[in-house]
């Protein structure tokens, strides 16, 4: 009987070896070698074996539109699915998605989405979870759907876009108020003005008034306009997932605009989108296509594999390098300190450094509701995954989102 073996060498090409055992009743009984590529054969070998060919595919557009996440299955370790005949194995890790699920259960938010990203843009993990009726406990939408505003996530696109326009991360500013709004009063010079302090702090710390005044001094609503779609405002990837458009509508008045650039108004963000935003800083600079989709395999037997498309640059090396020092002082010092420190300031993530932004903003209107991000990468400064995390919680919370991109990224980090 014969032995195969199958090597594939490259797209469309395969070696196929046949060992043939050794028959008592030939004189010349040594094995006999058979190799083709390319499932080119001879006769007889052709007729005994079918060759598979692997042909790889970019991006995950092949099957836009016809995953429903609700139905893959785990299977040999991962995540799988039939769309259309085909099996579809996904890059979801089965581990790290029930970590985010469980998290985001014990968050115990009416609305709550996570997402994680490698650093060539697979989704690791991305779960969604409603508790307000119609209670969902699996909802793969909601880190799709723009269902937030961007609050201070929005931030880092001013700060990219401040960097670029030349202020310097550790150059004073003197100002007064902007701890929960922005004034007319906070845009210029003012008597009121007693603290001073940089960018950096501003940015850790989210205050919004430094952000404020250094918007009004430096930036034009146009400037501002064109680094929010660097960062995939109104203009969403495509891939395999229906991504909403996440939307920014800058005004030229100077109040406004400074509220804008504060992330006070008039931008929104699916949690899909905001983890993009960090990773577009994590990876130095450029902006990645994200895909849930590792291979698919055809009727036939047929098997491809998906890679990720080109990534495109949108920021200098150095702006993503300087925005990285900035947003290690959230995690250090910053708004979500307490959510990666213990109270007797250790470390839950021994050694590891966490670049990352908060948000905050409540609305009352028609129900309240107090929407809490956080967006981040880690390690901050040899990154090896990308997480997001807003929660739509009521008045009496029980964990906000920097805590749990902290637990979603103890689990991440561990086999990384």
């Amino acid at each position: 009987m014969a032995q195969l073996s199958k090597i594939v060498i490259g797209a469309g090409a395969v070696v196929l070896t046949t060992r043939v055992q050794p028959d008592p009743g030939r004189a010349d009984d040594r094995p006999r070698r058979v190799a083709e590529t390319s499932g080119r054969m001879d006769s007889e070998a052709s007729r005994r074996i079918e060759v598979m060919r692997t042909e790889p595919i970019v991006g995950d557009d092949l099957v836009r539109n016809r995953i429903d996440l609700a139905k893959a299955k785990v299977r040999f370790g991962r995540y799988a699915l039939d769309v259309g005949g085909r099996e579809v194995t996904l890059t979801l890790d089965p581990g790290l998605q029930a970590t985010t699920e469980e998290v985001l259960r014990r968050a115990r938010a009416p609305f709550a989405a996570a997402v994680v990203l490698d650093m060539d843009g697979r989704i690791l993990a991305m779960a969604g979870r409603r508790n307000r009726a119609p209670a969902v406990e699996r909802d793969f939408q909601l880190p799709l759907k723009v269902w937030a505003p961007a609050a201070s996530v929005f931030k880092i696109v001013t700060s990219a876009a401040l960097v670029d326009a030349g202020v310097k991360p550790k150059a004073k500013v003197c100002y007064h108020g902007g701890r929960r709004s922005v004034r007319k009063s906070n845009l210029t010079d003012n008597k009121r003005d007693k603290n001073c302090d940089s960018l950096s702090y501003a940015l850790a710390k989210s205050q919004n008034a430094i952000i404020a005044k250094l918007t009004h001094r430096h930036l034009r609503p146009g400037v501002l306009r064109g680094y929010a779609r660097r960062f995939g405002f109104t203009k969403p990837p495509q891939f395999a997932l229906p991504l909403a458009e996440s939307t920014c509508n800058i005004p030229r008045k100077p109040l406004a605009f400074a509220k804008v650039a504060a992330g006070f108004w008039k931008t929104r963000l699916s949690p899909l989108q905001g983890a993009l935003v960090a990773h577009t800083v994590a990876t130095g600079g450029l902006a990645v296509t994200p895909r849930i989709v590792a291979r698919v395999e055809d009727a036939d037997g047929s098997t491809h594999l998906v890679s990720s498309p080109p990534a495109r640059r949108v920021l200098s090396k150095g702006t993503a390098r300087t925005l990285t020092k900035m947003l290690v002082g959230t995690t250090e010092f910053g708004s979500a300190r307490k959510g990666f420190r213990d109270r007797r300031g250790r470390r839950y993530l021994p050694g590891v450094k966490v670049a990352g932004k908060t948000g905050t903003l409540s609305v009352r209107s028609p129900q309240y509701v107090q929407y809490s991000w956080f967006v981040g990468y880690a390690p901050a400064h040899a990154p090896k995954v990308t997480v997001a995390v807003l929660l739509g919680n009521p008045r009496q919370w029980h964990l906000k989102a920097h805590t749990a991109a902290r637990m979603v990224l103890q689990k991440a980090l561990q086999t990384r």
